[in-house]
């Protein structure tokens, strides 16, 4: 079915029935057509309504325009707003990683803690805040928890860790299991070890799955190095 009759179908389902579960579909919906202000005036009504799903919706908008101040306040709202504590934890948790990501504010520690457990970015957030702050084991911990509990987002920083530790082989295992999960980045730095441990063709293998993976890194090495050379490596 193309794209522009399943915004029809759900704006007409949001026409019928103008409640937090269909406009935020039909905002969603909007905003990955690339209709953002048709969006936000969805997100606009839905909050006038009373739903926090409007609030929810409208802060990953801001946030992918670049308002992140706006963004973080909205999924502020979000939290104060819900009654379901899975959805308060989740909120808080976005929140505590905006302000990580756009700041590296120390003081989001507790929102990361609450959050870790239903939002993954939070808990590799809580990670990296930890072994910034000279608790590198905790760190550790945070992420084999993570990755214990399924979380991707754990999965390539804690194969960092393990490299640097010098556990290739399980940093590599890791590796892989992350990339298998979605976690396309993770492609490069398998190539990186693949290098460090002498294995040059497999390691040019996944230097072109990264960058089919969108990897700044891979993408500029291959724009800087003749393909032909990465078996030199």
């Amino acid at each position: 079915m193309p794209e522009d009759a399943d915004l029809s179908l759900l704006r007409d389902d949001w026409l019928e029935t103008r409640d937090g579960v269909t406009g935020a579909r039909y905002a969603e919906a909007l905003r990955a057509a690339g209709a953002i202000e048709a969006a936000l005036a969805v997100c606009r009504a839905v909050t006038e309504l009373g739903f926090s799903a409007g609030y929810l919706e409208w802060a990953w908008l801001e946030h992918g325009r670049g308002d992140v101040h706006r963004a973080i306040g909205l999924m502020e709202e979000v939290a104060a707003l819900v009654e379901d504590e899975a959805e308060r934890r989740y909120a808080i948790g976005v929140a505590g990683h905006w302000r990580w990501e756009s700041r590296n504010d120390v003081a989001v520690e507790s929102m990361l803690r609450i959050g870790m457990a239903d939002y993954a970015e939070a808990r590799a957030d809580l990670a990296h805040l930890l072994m910034a702050t000279g608790r590198r084991d905790e760190g550790a911990r945070t992420l084999s928890d993570g990755v214990l509990a399924g979380q991707v987002a754990c999965m390539l920083p804690l194969a960092n860790v393990l490299s640097e530790d010098g556990r290739k082989d399980a940093a590599e295992a890791l590796y892989r299991r992350a990339f298998a999960a979605g976690d396309s980045y993770s492609a490069w730095n398998l190539a990186v070890l693949l290098w460090e441990t002498d294995r040059g063709d497999e390691a040019q293998e996944w230097v072109w799955r990264a960058a089919e993976g969108g990897d700044d890194l891979a993408i500029g090495y291959l724009a800087d190095v003749d393909p032909e050379d990465l078996d030199r490596r």
